[in-house]
């Protein structure tokens, strides 16, 4: 699946956006469409133009915690409305990021484009969406997490590096990573990782993660639940039949969703909702590695 680029047009994402919201059956009154200013971050390429998104927030006036969403390879899809509604019901609030459109992307799956836009780039739009997101008053600026997928998960587990923690100390509370890679443990901060991945994934294989955790120390919080059997795209329910992308094997697994899906409000409900301002908690969590 080749890279296709196109006119920027600044409703078209955040019409497709609403679309895949609506389609989702998670449309609310109190949805609200952003233009975020991509913030310069040493190392990535930012777009000249502002990113689309989509604030999605419980009912009451907040301040309410709040998750950033980050699309896969191929873009916004209906998986993102899903978790923000999840998220939604948690009492969480969550930002569906577009990080194509404003670079005039629509896929990167294909090998040969994943240079166009790459998890550094990416960092740089969560960290502009956070800060952006502590200015508005209805989002707890002191809880803000990350939930990425596949190359989106590679993102949330990139912005976890120590680099953005000197640049922004305290802006992450927690990041989740679905069946992307984790990097180079070298570069780890302390945010608190946890990654949820198939054993049977050979688009991204685990093997990177779980070297990736044992290398980490005991005030670098993570946790890693791989799933037997499983491949990619595992959590979206969108992807019941069995499907290829670039040659590798995708399609749900109910039990393994369901799984995650407590494994993941458990962690934001730790790390997120009962984050400690000074960050105490840190230094007393061992890293862990569960099958």
């Amino acid at each position: 699946m080749g890279t296709t680029s196109a006119p920027y047009h600044p409703g078209h994402r955040l019409g497709l956006i609403a679309a895949l919201v609506l389609l989702a059956g998670c449309a609310s009154g109190t949805d609200q469409y952003l233009n975020i200013p991509d913030q310069p971050v040493l190392g990535a390429r930012v777009p000249s133009r502002p990113l689309g998104a989509l604030l999605v927030t419980p009912d009451g006036p907040g301040p309410f915690p709040v998750v950033i969403l980050l699309h896969g390879c191929n873009g916004v899809r209906p998986n993102q409305p899903l978790w923000a509604d999840r998220l939604r019901s948690w009492g969480y609030a969550a930002l569906i990021l577009d990080s194509f459109t404003a670079r005039g992307n629509v896929d990167v799956c294909a090998d040969a484009n994943q240079p166009l836009v790459t998890p550094r780039d990416r960092a740089a739009d969560v960290l502009s969406a956070a800060l952006y997101l502590r200015t508005l008053p209805k989002i707890d600026g002191t809880r803000i997490a990350v939930l990425g997928e596949s190359h989106g998960g590679s993102t949330a587990a990139w912005v976890t590096r120590t680099e953005y923690e000197r640049l922004y100390p305290g802006l992450l509370a927690a990041s989740v990573d679905y069946y992307g890679g984790c990097g180079n443990a070298a570069y780890h901060g302390t945010v608190p990782l946890l990654v949820l991945s198939g054993e049977a994934d050979d688009w991204v294989p685990p093997s990177n993660c779980l070297a990736f955790g044992k290398q980490l120390k005991p005030n670098q919080p993570f946790e890693m639940h791989t799933y037997p059997g499983v491949v990619h795209m595992f959590d979206a329910p969108s992807v019941s039949a069995e499907q290829f992308n670039e040659g590798h094997k995708m399609q749900y697994d109910y039990p393994a969703a369901s799984d995650s899906y407590d494994r993941v409000r458990a962690f934001l409900d730790h790390w997120v909702r009962g984050k400690l301002a000074t960050g105490a908690e840190i230094g007393n969590v061992e890293p862990r590695l569960v099958r």
